[in-house]
């Protein structure tokens, strides 16, 4: 199965959306952080950002997004029958998506629009090279909801094969009901009998 654009970039900014959290907190005004913190509701106040609207917009967006790919996630269909023979973890494939959270320290405002652009540029580039290779569902943020990602040796069809595994649970050798997105598989991880 191969992502559509549209879908594999909505998935693309859910993964993102830590990023987009950064960016807003650095974009609270200076006078907020010196506040005491409320601990009663009627006395809170909500800090107010430099651009809050771009700000908001953004969190709002990606947020959306991450929604999308749970639900594009719950949404496929586990119908290929796959042996798993031996795995391993192999997390540092999520590295990549680490560069854009460094880029948020480097300086990124919302104040100056060349900045702002150049991030654009920069995720979209990024967008390009990890869909063209094919690891757009190797999203970091799975990695909090419990998915994990495998290196995992499997029977299809009497063949054996090495691929890269995305999983709900910690996976053992079984049969496994599984889907195929862009030569790599994901699996819920309920073990099939």
């Amino acid at each position: 199965m191969q992502f559509r654009t549209v879908p594999a970039f909505l998935v693309f900014l859910g993964s993102y959306f830590p990023l987009a959290i950064i960016l807003a907190l650095q974009d609270i005004k200076p006078e907020y952080w010196g506040m005491d913190l409320c601990w009663n509701l009627k006395d809170c106040v909500i800090p107010d950002g430099n651009h809050p609207y771009l700000s908001f917009s953004v969190v709002v967006i990606t947020f959306l997004c991450l929604l999308i790919t749970v639900r594009v996630l719950r949404g496929l269909r586990y119908k290929y029958p796959v042996t798993i023979v031996g795995l391993k973890p192999i997390p540092s494939e999520l590295i990549s998506y680490s560069f854009p959270y460094i880029v948020s320290f480097m300086g990124v405002d919302y104040g100056s629009a060349g900045k702002i652009a150049g991030l654009a540029v920069f995720l979209l580039w990024l967008f390009l090279i990890t869909y063209r290779a094919g690891y757009i569902i190797m999203n970091p943020i799975l990695l909090i909801l419990g998915w994990n990602l495998y290196e995992a040796e499997v029977e299809i069809n009497g063949h054996k094969r090495t691929v890269k595994l995305l999983c709900r649970n910690d996976p053992t050798p079984g049969k496994y009901l599984c889907q195929e997105v862009q030569g790599s598989y994901i699996s819920t991880g309920e073990r099939q009998e």
